[in-house]
């Protein structure tokens, strides 16, 4: 088996001890006190990792039907990986759609940390900003050329430098519940790249109208980048959104994947924040 493999192996494991709460069996996983952070629990290590995993957020309040590997991203040389899961939740007999990622940093075979990222209002229906969780940078690969374009284009505030580097049928999967940001729900699902520059100007204008600017269209999102791995192929960025313009100087954490096809142009970007 591949380190890929193993490692790939390992996610899968912790998500499945989450979603049955047995704390052993995830405790296993790491190489010394188990750490983890999540969005309805925060950050406990050994102590309240054990009452975290017994009522992880998902499984608490929803049944959880089925889980499914989508994506596995391993990178810095082993060091991290980045494993995106689809959960098919029943809440009060409803379906819902849950995508959780696990950001998880190894020693070796072993676990050392594991920072959760999933929309906790696909769990209960309401909306929510998940605060800082990293202070300062992991670890900083330099982008694929692509992705760097995508990166500065949003730093900028330019929605058509932005939208041109995905490729023509390219999908942004924002994982929120509506495609319209106006009702603040989330950035939904847009396929095709118009349809992406379309809710890229309207998010910009949102940040523009944010800074008292209505109409300037200068004003590009505040990343604080602090955490970059790739395979080749995709890559794995954990950031902080910075809002100055907000009364406390807001911050919303978050984790993207940006995954490039064979044209050099982005052929799926996955961010996955409560930001919106």
């Amino acid at each position: 088996m591949s380190t890929s493999d193993s490692k790939t192996q390992m996610a899968q494991r912790l998500i499945d001890g989450l979603v049955t709460g047995s704390p052993d069996s995830v405790r296993s996983l790491f190489s010394g006190p188990a750490d983890i952070d999540d969005p309805f629990a925060g950050r406990h290590i050994d102590g309240g990792f054990e009452a975290l995993v017994r009522n992880w957020g998902p499984a608490k309040l929803a049944t959880i039907r089925s889980v499914r590997l989508e994506h596995s991203t391993i990178g810095a040389d082993g060091r991290f990986c980045g494993a995106e899961f689809e959960l098919i939740l029943d809440k009060q007999g409803k379906e819902k759609l849950l995508n959780v990622v696990a950001v998880i940093e190894f020693n070796g075979e072993k676990m050392v940390k594991t920072r959760l990222y999933y929309r906790r209002a696909r769990v209960d229906g309401e909306q929510h900003v998940r605060n800082r969780i990293l202070d300062v940078p992991q670890h900083i690969e330099a982008f694929l050329p692509i992705v760097g374009r995508y990166q500065r284009a949003l730093s900028d505030g330019d929605a058509n430098a932005q939208a041109d580097t995905f490729s023509p049928d390219g999908r942004f999967d924002g994982h929120g519940e509506s495609t319209d940001l106006g009702e603040g729900l989330g950035m939904g699902i847009y396929e095709g790249r118009e349809s992406i520059r379309a809710v890229l100007i309207q998010m910009f204008g949102i940040i523009d109208r944010d800074a008292g600017n209505a109409g300037g269209g200068q004003h590009g999102a505040n990343i604080e980048k602090l955490n970059i791995f790739s395979d080749g192929v995709t890559t794995v960025m954990e950031f902080n959104i910075i809002d100055p313009n907000h009364p406390t100087n807001r911050v919303h954490a978050g984790v993207a994947a940006y995954e490039v096809g064979a044209d050099g142009l982005i052929k799926e970007a996955r961010v996955y924040d409560e930001a919106w």
